[in-house]
């Protein structure tokens, strides 16, 4: 039996909900169950500031310190926010980390 899904559906039973993969999206089954967590990241590559990158799955920062860190979007929309010492993982697509709303020495990597 299908479940025909109109947008926004007021419930979505988890028969119907699915999940992107390389091939196309997967209906959830018991071959195919609903699954517990995202994806692992399958690759890293370093993010030099003031350079732009194709848009990541997430941004890791290992900062050295607290400060800001401020990231623009492929709409040119930025964000600055603040970060502690030691290791963030941004679920972010930025497509540039901004040098100069940066004040925290830190490395930076995107995530696929």
């Amino acid at each position: 039996m299908s479940i025909p899904i109109s947008a926004p559906a007021a419930y979505v039973p988890q028969t119907a909900i699915a999940f992107a993969d390389p091939e196309g999206a997967v209906g959830v089954s018991g071959q195919s169950p609903l699954p517990i967590s995202e994806p692992s990241f399958a690759g890293v590559a370093p993010i030099t500031p003031d350079t732009p990158i194709a848009a990541p799955r997430a941004i890791a920062i290992v900062a050295q310190g607290a400060g800001d860190v401020a990231l623009r979007f492929a709409d040119a929309s930025m964000i600055v926010f603040p970060v502690e010492a030691g290791l963030s993982i941004l679920p972010f697509a930025a497509i540039e980390v901004v040098g100069s709303g940066t004040n925290v020495p830190a490395t930076f990597f995107a995530l696929a």
